[in-house]
């Protein structure tokens, strides 16, 4: 549970060593850089950079050449060339472009033309039967030609009557549910039939007036065409690809090259200027502290100032978790309800324990738990997602409580059988037991959670709330006093009254008045609020906190009853099993199975969340903190 401590480094250094700096320095460890601008700013003589980045452009343009060759583009800073002025890099840049574009302008002017011919080609596919010369064809005085396509009944009406019409149609193919014509009409009926055509769905299809000749000698010699332009551009296209190809590695270099200047010099909306220097501040965590400073002591030009946390007035430090591998997966069901505070307790560690145990009791089943577990493996080195881990922990958890369940995929015998001397219980025999025991096991980390919210008030200097608030020691008294009370009047034990005025009227109280009680030991001017009310609100705050109190404890009986609700699902599918009998009460099985890990798995993690965050964590976390986001070259 712990949050890493963090220091404040003041940076400055020549301008001109700046993006040398930053790639050399920074990077290397994890800074959160914060704005200078907003520390410094009461210092005279600094204003903000206001350059232009000069390497986006260039970053851009390295990228399109190495996207010629379908390439996938990653980040390597491996192969990052050394550093180079912009007046260098441009140029060399520039000059890869141009040689492309050069073979690109050819190749695209190859390609437009070889466009047009394809959709010529189409036009005369339709025709290329008809015994007619078409460029004569376009030279009629007094008729008028149209080719197009029509629906084949269309064709036929037409037919009917093309006799009383002054008109000639000829049928060129057919294709499908169409028929490919050509009809002739004088000029001065041109309007009248084109709107009868219309009428026939009549779909004109416009022949280009580069066409000369027969339809199929002007088909061949466009094949012909085709093919050559075809050629010409798959050369070009090659020639590209293999310019590309011969200075490949140079140009990796400079990707990786652009891809840091670019991003590093974006670093400059963190930073401030004078006339000559730079200034960087940011957040590092205290374990790489010794080391940031060697390295920034071997360069004589810059120099590094390191403060506490506590000294610095106008940030405030970042929150960076440090866990373990075996619970760092956790930190994500942390981080859904909040990050935590730097003068906080990390939870994740009490989440880890928590959470598998939530699983383990609403979900056990030993013959499952290898499932889930086995499905998240596969998944985790598939993917290699940290969240699958979570599946593993929960799949290894429910197979431990479902062996001492004495449950195998829904069985409730086989175990009972094979292991006779292993004591195992029997949920659906012991409903009262389990319910109880839920709740005490709830009741026990609601105390705990008061403790650890005592424990970050702590941190906080809020020593009011530590000790008067609901969560905190009066709280814990009250709680405690009264789970006692509960316990006695269940056993028929009296209870002292000493004990009830002592640790339960007197928290009672105490947690009533908390506001003016904090205000009197912080010593503040008026105790009291000046606001009218301050009685009534404090009343029914009391009202919520018992209502919340009780809300909260038996919330935990959730754990017990969908551990019962698992044994009485699987009872459900083993009476149809027994209905269907034969070969079909194992399908039914097998699927009750599928069903109970897929709906019933998901309903338990949200109901462990539930726990989680609104029983558990509304006691001590905040969640309120800055994540710490180190300047990283991402690419």
């Amino acid at each position: 549970m712990a949050v890493e401590k963090m220091k404040f480094v003041n940076i400055a250094g020549p301008i001109g060593a700046m993006d040398d700096f930053v790639i050399n320095t920074i990077v290397p460890f994890d800074i959160q850089l914060e704005n200078a601008m907003y520390i410094l700013g009461s210092v005279k003589g600094l204003y903000p950079f206001s350059e232009e980045n000069p390497y986006e452009r260039l970053n851009k343009n390295v990228e399109d050449l190495i996207k010629v060759l379908n390439h996938d583009i990653s980040y390597n800073p491996s192969k990052s060339c050394e550093l180079m002025p912009v007046s260098l890099l441009e140029p060399e840049i520039d000059g890869y472009e141009r040689q492309l574009e050069t073979i690109q302008k050819i190749s695209g002017s190859l390609k437009e033309d070889l466009e047009h011919k394809r959709e010529i080609r189409k036009q005369l596919v339709p025709i290329q039967n008809l015994d007619i010369n078409i460029s004569k064809m376009f030279k009629f005085k007094y008729i008028k030609f149209r080719f197009g396509k029509m629906p084949k009944d269309s064709f036929k009406k037409l037919n009917t009557y093309i006799k009383e019409l002054d008109i000639i149609a000829y049928e060129v193919s057919e294709e499908g549910e169409s028929v490919y014509l050509v009809y002739f009409t004088p000029r001065s009926q041109q309007g009248n039939i084109d709107s009868l055509f219309a009428s026939l769905f009549f779909e004109r299809i416009r022949i280009s007036g580069d066409v000369k000749g027969l339809p199929k000698d002007a088909l061949k010699k466009l094949d012909d065409e085709i093919e050559e332009l075809s050629n010409r551009v798959n050369m070009l296209d090659k020639d590209a690809r293999e310019f590309v190809e011969r200075n490949f590695d140079r140009l990796q270099e400079l990707y990786n090259f652009t891809v840091q200047l670019n991003e590093v010099f974006e670093v400059r909306r963190y930073a401030v200027r004078s006339n000559e220097a730079f200034y960087l501040t940011g957040w590092i965590p205290i374990s790489q502290v010794e080391d940031f400073q060697a390295m920034v002591n071997k360069l004589k030009s810059v120099t590094c100032i390191v403060e506490d946390d506590i000294a610095v007035k106008k940030s405030h430090p970042p929150t960076k978790l440090r866990n373990n591998k075996l619970i760092e997966p956790f930190e994500e069901l942390v981080r859904m309800y909040g990050t935590p505070s730097y003068n906080e307790l990390d939870p994740t560690s009490f989440v880890a324990i928590t959470y598998t145990v939530f699983f383990g009791i609403m979900f056990g089943d030993l013959g499952q738990g290898i499932v889930i577990a086995l499905l998240a493996l596969l998944y985790f080195k598939k993917s290699g997602n940290p969240l699958a881990k979570l599946g593993i922990y929960l799949g290894t958890i429910s197979s431990v409580t479902g062996f001492f369940y004495g449950s195998f995929f829904g069985n409730e015998h086989l175990l009972r059988e094979l292991f006779p001397g292993v004591p195992m219980i029997d949920t659906m025999a012991s409903k009262m037991e389990l319910l109880f025991a839920s709740v005490a096991f709830g009741a026990f980390l609601l105390i705990v959670a008061m403790i650890l919210n005592m424990i970050n008030k702590y941190k906080q200097e809020k020593i009011g709330k530590m000790l008067f608030d609901r969560n905190g020691l009066a709280g814990l008294v009250f709680y405690m006093a009264l789970i006692y009370i509960i316990l006695n009047i269940v056993l028929k034990n009296t209870v002292s009254p000493i004990i009830i005025i002592l640790f339960i009227i007197a928290p009672f109280f105490i947690m009533m008045f908390a506001h003016p009680l904090e205000n009197l030991l912080a010593r503040k001017k008026h105790v009291f609020p000046k606001e009218g009310g301050f009685l009534l609100e404090a009343v029914f705050e009391m009202v919520e906190t018992l209502l919340a109190t009780l809300s909260n404890t038996l919330s935990f009986m959730r754990l017990g009853a969908f551990a019962l609700n698992h044994v009485g699902f699987f009872l459900a599918f083993h009476s149809i099993a027994d209905i269907v009998g034969g070969s079909g009460s194992i399908v039914v099985m097998i699927f009750g199975n599928i069903l109970i890990i897929g709906l019933e798995g998901l309903i338990v993690l949200i109901q462990g969340l539930r726990l989680q965050y609104y029983e558990l964590f509304s006691k001590f976390f905040e969640g309120e903190g800055i994540e710490f986001k180190p300047f990283k070259i991402k690419g």
